[in-house]
């Protein structure tokens, strides 16, 4: 596999995108769009994610910012969607190493 070599413009986007999902709430939006499986609305995220409208929106407008969510219009109504297989893929590979991580700690434990 040949790697994309680390120029500081590319270091620097991809300390903005990890930056990005260091946000818990930045993480239940990504969730929520990932688990509905369709484009959703401010309205729609800030109510299964229980965050308050003005904070939907700026979690919305730096995941957008990052490249992780894309914004269309729809009339008077905005949806959000996540990028798609990046966002699926990243949030499966973290889980996975999460829950491995878990699982060492527990049987250490033991």
């Amino acid at each position: 596999m040949t790697r994309t070599p680390l120029t500081q413009p590319m270091i620097d986007e991809m300390s903005a995108l990890f930056l990005a999902l260091a946000d818990g709430s930045r993480l239940k939006i990504l969730r929520a769009l990932l688990e509905t499986g369709k484009p959703l609305s401010q309205g729609a995220l800030a109510a299964a994610t229980g965050l308050s409208q003005a904070n939907a929106s700026k979690h919305l407008a730096r995941l957008v910012q990052v490249g992780l969510v894309l914004k269309e219009a729809e009339g008077n109504t905005v949806f959000y969607r996540p990028v798609m297989p990046l966002v699926e893929e990243l949030c499966d590979r973290v889980c996975s190493h999460v829950t491995k991580r878990v699982k060492a700690a527990y049987q250490a434990l033991r």
